[in-house]
This record gives C-alpha cells, sequence and structure tokens, in this order.
C-alpha cells in the first residue's frame, strides 16, 4: 500500500474517519503510513490544545 501524504510503499496504512470533534466520513479518504500518521494526529493534538 502507498501512503498518500509521503508516497512511500507501506506495509500498513492508517485513517482517521470519525473522532471527537472530527468527522471525515464524506471527505475523500487520505491513508497515512505510521511514520505520517503520528505526524498528522500530533499536529491535531497540539491545534486542538492551543484552541482550548
Amino acid at each position: 500500500m502507498q501512503c498518500d501524504t509521503c508516497k512511500k510503499e507501506s506495509p500498513v496504512v492508517l485513517r482517521v474517519v470519525v473522532d471527537k470533534g472530527y468527522n471525515r466520513a464524506l471527505a475523500r479518504p487520505l491513508f497515512n503510513c505510521p511514520e505520517c500518521f503520528e505526524k498528522k494526529e500530533h499536529a491535531k493534538r497540539s491545534k486542538e490544545a492551543r484552541t482550548s
């Protein structure tokens, strides 16, 4: 499988569709390798912390 963010091949790709205050069910799916997924989640948590 290929990461949609970095384009590297990865045996595992991840996607969050629904989370507290986050619903991407109707958005174009983006799948990330574990490294890109963690960076994305960290950025999302940082943004939530700044807005809280």
